[in-house]
């Protein structure tokens, strides 16, 4: 999730002055201006607490990852190299792991859904700003999208969404640096119970990369 002290690395302007070439186009018909956040149903919480590491093994993390790997997960933003990912997960931010990936991204770019599933919770936070947990199909994993500059109009808590189906757009919302627009994206396991704020997260780039 988001930290206190997330402060990602402002890639927009070194990317811009490369000429932008990871970034990915946006077609007048899918970037929103208008785009806003839904009334938030939260009013403004601390960040939601992870499942303590001993109630998922690693041994389950692990497998995990062979599993979404055979799923083909889209990335959440289109053209954005996988290799993106890499390192991300590990990077300390203040005292504790990042255990997400920022992706830069123009503002108002739309976020896609990485695979089918529901939408259990549009939530609102101090650090994570206007956020979307969904969990895929299946119930195990639940993934995270924040910083959103807003959601997609139609998206409430308890949709049925569709692989590649729009669900927000790329902001600057909770305490992500106002003139770096991204995406803070993460995977997690859910425990036994199911429930969308008690999760542990794994490696998307363990997921993602090529074989």
């Amino acid at each position: 999730m988001a930290r206190s002290n997330d402060i990602a690395r402002i890639f927009v302007p070194v990317l811009l002055g490369l000429g932008g070439l990871w970034l990915p186009s946006v077609s007048a018909a899918e970037v929103k201006a208008s785009a806003r956040a839904n009334p938030a149903k939260n009013a403004v919480s601390s960040e939601v607490k992870k499942a303590p590491e001993a109630e998922i093994s690693d041994e389950q993390v692990a497998s995990a990852i062979s599993d979404l790997r055979t799923r083909h997960l889209l990335v959440p933003i289109d053209g954005i190299p996988v290799e993106r990912f890499k390192g991300s997960f590990f990077e300390i931010r203040g005292e504790t792991r990042h255990e997400a990936t920022d992706i830069a991204a123009v503002r108002n770019t739309p976020v896609r859904a990485v695979e089918d599933g529901t939408i259990e919770k549009l939530f609102l936070s101090k650090l994570g700003g206007n956020t979307i947990y969904q969990t895929d199909p299946s119930k195990k994993y639940v993934y995270y999208y924040a910083h959103l500059e807003g959601y997609e109009p139609s998206l409430t808590d308890g949709a049925k969404i569709k692989r590649g189906d729009i669900i927000g757009y790329v902001g600057t919302s909770g305490n992500a640096p106002p003139n770096s627009p991204h995406l803070h994206f993460s995977i997690s396991i859910l425990t036994p119970e199911k429930k969308w704020w008690k999760a542990r997260a794994l490696d998307a780039y363990e997921v993602y990369k090529p074989k």
